[in-house]
């Protein structure tokens, strides 16, 4: 994912948000994403519904659905679900969120998407998701926290993408009750879980921190809750297969045989 990339998607973005309407009722969100990080049940995985990606082209090899997908992943264990909304690179759709949340009213949701605008997050509260990621290296500093900000307005869980010392530097500085760091270089597209190591060392212990890209097995997830990881963002390792769900069932059975 180059430099070239990021922009390229960055100017599709800013043109899928002219597209959208200003005028998107904003009833706020009561459903507290953070729930998650509080129940006995573990491990704490959100599983991701994505079909594709721009390294790997289609990921998935199966018949399921989006709804199907996650309805398993609940079935399987998964503490939440995020939705890759992302409709030109991701063959996603803000309207998997709506079906989901239709099929699962309780459920927490997240829209992962490349968030530029308070209109996309307008438009996640709307179709249902009740959590937003919002990627440091996509904003800078005055537009992250006019995200962040807004996010809490709608009664949204901010959840800030960081992946280097200087993201996370300017992530803390609007006190977030989530963050995520994300193993995997958006420059290069090389991963090392090193990076979960480094960061979680200078994260408050009153933040959540959600282990992005990279987990491919129970060792590791158990690696990274040793060193005070508390949750686990999955997606291509699961839906690869075509029953994304019994996988991650198997996965979570050997995590809690790790333990």
């Amino acid at each position: 994912m180059s430099v070239n990339f990021l922009e390229k998607i960055r100017s599709y973005v800013e043109r899928r948000v002219e597209l959208m309407p200003d005028n998107l009722i904003e009833t706020p969100n009561t459903l507290d994403f953070c729930q998650i990080f509080t129940t006995p049940t573990k491990p704490i995985i959100i599983s991701e519904v994505k079909f594709a990606s721009p390294s790997r082209g289609q990921i998935y090899p199966g018949q399921l659905n989006h709804v199907d997908i996650a309805s398993s992943y609940i079935n399987a264990g998964a503490a939440a679900v995020s939705v890759l909304a992302e409709p030109n690179y991701f063959k996603g759709s803000i309207d998997f969120i709506k079906d989901i949340r239709a099929a699962h009213p309780e459920l927490h949701i997240l829209l992962k998407d490349f968030v530029l605008s308070k209109k996309q997050i307008a438009q996640g509260l709307l179709c249902g998701a009740n959590a937003v990621l919002l990627i440091a290296t996509f904003l800078n500093k005055d537009l992250l926290k006019e995200l962040y900000d807004y996010s809490l307005h709608c009664g949204l869980t901010p959840i800030i993408e960081v992946h280097n010392a200087l993201e996370l530097e300017q992530a803390l500085q609007v006190s977030p009750r989530v963050i995520g760091i994300n193993n995997r270089n958006l420059q290069t597209l090389e991963i090392s879980l090193d990076t979960s190591g480094n960061l979680i060392k200078h994260i408050p212990d009153d933040c959540y921190v959600i282990c992005e890209s990279g987990i491919d097995n129970a060792v590791q997830i158990q690696e990274m809750k040793d060193i005070g990881l508390d949750g686990f963002l999955i997606g291509s390792m699961l839906m690869r297969h075509e029953n994304p769900g019994m996988e991650l069932q198997k996965l979570i059975s050997e995590v809690r045989n790790e333990s």
